[in-house]
């Protein structure tokens, strides 16, 4: 039971963690009564709301918000239950592409009884395949293991459709990327003790028919998790020194619940012999974020010069100026510095390993430390997510999530919604996954080897 609960709660953090209280409807909010009334309020607040304080303007104007808000009208009347209520205000809010921005419905991100098979999925191209497996008798009975390819799910839908229509079209995570990354989590996720029918290829070509429980929990009790989600609860660095002398260190979040994230870090640089350290590795490859204020500490302990923060764009609104034929509109934006930790750092080669479940100040971190070259990052393209949240609440203890600014470099140059490119690149092959290989930490130890070279073609 305990494993369950913390599996539960990592999806609560992971998909709806910490933000602003919820403010707006007042009554409305407290409890559900599927008035026609209250539907359209709901849809008011979720219209309203993002049309005043959603930061990507341009988007709105290409998506035609207020039609598509209008079009809801009639079918948020007729939803028969608070369920299809929520599906569709998701919906209308996953049309944004925005990873701060979305609905969270009464039961949460995660629906009450509903559970998944111990395997984890992942895209390849266009192809869906298990990554890993969990220790569970059915797994092995109907041999599934990585570099299975997953062709069809439930009634012969192809695997791709499926995705689409049952995941995407409610849940965006900003990129196509982080979407194929993370919310593919979705894919096999219904009632739990429930059979999902798929069809599989093998790897010699033969294709044929499995039934899988979605039950998580293997033969030890715990259940089994996506990678993305284990690093939510791992509560501190974890770290070793591989035989050539490079330090390996994983960051797997930047939670504030994680007090000792930062002051951990610390006292590995402290420890750290510049004499036998021939190059330092940060896994930033599942971190999906957290707090800023800790990933500057990690970062200020790198650094032997102030470095700038991703700069966050924000808009300010003033009607007086429609009459006086202005511009209602004016940007203005925030950043700061990054400076060098008093005390020991560590200013040898670095190298940074990255991918689409890298999110939000994750990639504050990369923007921050690969400043004039100081650090180069090594794995796959990132999720492109930053944003601050916002939330609102909805009628039946639901809540709408606004990003409140979008981000860029320092210099003005976008990521969001497309990610950071990594200065080099390396995407795992099948072989490499059916063989357990990590292709992306063998380049950048080769990195760090020829470190002179690396660094300086990007600076």
């Amino acid at each position: 039971m305990k494993h369950t609960i913390i599996f539960f709660l990592a999806l609560f953090y992971l998909f709806a963690g910490g933000h602003a209280q919820p403010n707006g409807p007042g009554d409305q909010a407290k409890e559900w009564t599927g008035t026609t009334e209250q539907k359209i309020w709901g849809l008011m607040t979720v219209w309203a709301q993002t049309r005043a304080c959603f930061p990507h303007v341009a988007r709105l104007q290409e998506l035609k918000w207020d039609e598509r808000a209008r079009e809801c009208i009639g079918r948020v009347i007729e939803a028969q239950d608070m369920e299809s209520y929520y599906l569709l205000l998701m919906e209308l809010v996953a049309r944004l592409r925005d990873s701060h921005t979305y609905v969270i419905p009464p039961w949460g991100r995660m629906t009450p009884g509903y559970d998944m098979p111990p395997l984890e999925l992942g895209v390849m191209g266009d192809k869906f395949y298990v990554l890993r497996v969990g220790a569970a008798d059915e797994i092995e009975a109907q041999r599934i293991y990585p570099g299975l390819e997953i062709l069809e799910v439930g009634a012969a839908v192809p695997v791709r459709r499926y995705f689409n229509e049952k995941v995407l079209k409610y849940y965006t995570r900003g990129s196509r990327q982080a979407d194929e990354a993370v919310l593919v989590f979705y894919l096999l996720y219904g009632p739990r003790g429930e059979k999902v029918r798929l069809k599989v290829r093998d790897t010699d070509g033969g294709v044929r028919e499995v039934e899988l429980t979605r039950a998580s929990a293997g033969r030890d009790g715990k259940p089994f998790m996506y990678r993305f989600l284990e690093s939510l609860f791992i509560p501190s660095i974890q770290s070793r020194m591989l035989a050539d002398g490079t330090c390996y260190v994983n960051i797997p979040n930047f939670e504030a619940r994680n007090g000792r994230l930062a002051d951990d870090f610390k006292k590995l640089v402290d420890s750290l012999d510049p004499s036998l350290t021939k190059g330092l590795i940060l896994d930033l490859r599942y971190n999906s974020g957290g707090s800023g204020g800790i990933a500057a500490q990690i970062a200020g302990c790198l650094i032997d010069r102030p470095v700038r923060s991703p700069r966050n764009h924000f808009f300010r609104y003033a009607p007086a100026n429609i009459p006086w034929g202005e511009d209602p509109v004016s940007w203005t934006f925030r950043e700061w510095e990054i400076a060098p930790r008093d005390g020991k750092r560590y200013l040898g080669p670095l190298a940074i390993l990255c991918g689409p479940a890298t999110h939000s100040s994750a990639e504050d971190m990369i923007i921050e430390l690969t400043q004039g070259g100081r650090a180069l990052t090594v794995g796959e393209r990132t999720s492109g997510g930053a944003g601050g949240k916002l939330s609102v609440a909805l009628p039946g203890g639901g809540e709408l999530c606004l990003s409140t600014f979008k981000a860029t470099y320092p210099d003005g140059r976008e990521y969001m919604g497309t990610g950071i490119q990594p200065d080099v690149e390396v995407i795992p092959s099948l072989d490499d996954i059916m063989k357990g290989n990590d292709p992306a930490l063998e380049k950048a130890r080769g990195v760090i080897r020829d470190w002179d070279s690396h660094s300086a073609r990007a600076e």
